[in-house]
């Protein structure tokens, strides 16, 4: 019978692989090294497993869970990027639908014609020799409406330029007519009285004076 030859190899030691291992992942994982400290690292880890196919496999032993965890939480991110972008998508086509819709309705209406003529401030009461000209604020709704607003008077006791600004004229009242340039049928009628100067009396019923100690007229 042959004489067997003795096998003097040592067991290898699989823990110390395993660290080595472990510790070629953590080093990546902290980019802690190069990557020829890398490839140096892998090399005591094929020498000491004397083979390197059994090298790559202890090496992907410890690797590939990582490397599967990473692709999973990559994978979920993309998941919920792909869900958010659809949301958005959909409340952008949300908004988009109620956009159209306004314009829609907006296009069937007729935005030059004001509806009425809006009065924010007149002069009801005008002395007749009273220097402060005095003006009629109007407006039209709505405001986005082309046009503007004229100022027709009667020319009885006041007279109004086109934008409004009072004069007196005589005693009396006059009519005014705020008219909307873009549909003469849209309009506002006011009433302007013209009065004699008046003394000017105080809270307590005494007659006001200006700075110079003069008698005060409205």
């Amino acid at each position: 019978m042959a004489q067997l030859t003795e096998n003097n190899l040592q067991l290898l030691d699989t823990a110390d692989l395993l660290a080595r291992a472990e510790a070629i992942r953590d080093a990546v994982q902290a980019k802690t090294i190069s990557a020829q400290q890398v490839g140096q690292l892998f090399c005591d880890l094929t020498e000491a497993c004397g083979d390197i196919n059994r090298a790559v496999r202890l090496f992907l032993s410890v690797n590939v869970p990582e490397l599967q965890n990473d692709i999973d939480a990559r994978l979920a991110g993309a998941d919920a990027a792909a869900a958010n972008a659809a949301a958005e998508i959909q409340r952008s086509e949300q908004t988009r639908a109620l956009v159209e819709a306004l314009v829609a309705k907006l296009s069937t209406q007729n935005l030059n014609a004001p509806e009425r003529v809006d009065i924010t401030s007149v002069p009801a009461v005008v002395t007749i020799s009273n220097p402060v000209r005095q003006k009629i604020g109007a407006v039209l709704f709505p405001r986005f409406g082309l046009g503007s607003v004229l100022f027709i008077s009667d020319h009885k006791a006041v007279e109004v330029t086109p934008d409004g600004f009072v004069r007196p004229v005589a005693l009396g009242r006059s009519t005014v007519h705020a008219v909307a340039t873009a549909d003469t049928s849209v309009y506002k009628s006011l009433c302007i009285e013209v009065v004699p100067p008046r003394l000017r009396l105080t809270a307590a019923g005494a007659l006001r004076l200006d700075g110079k100690g003069n008698i005060r007229l409205t």
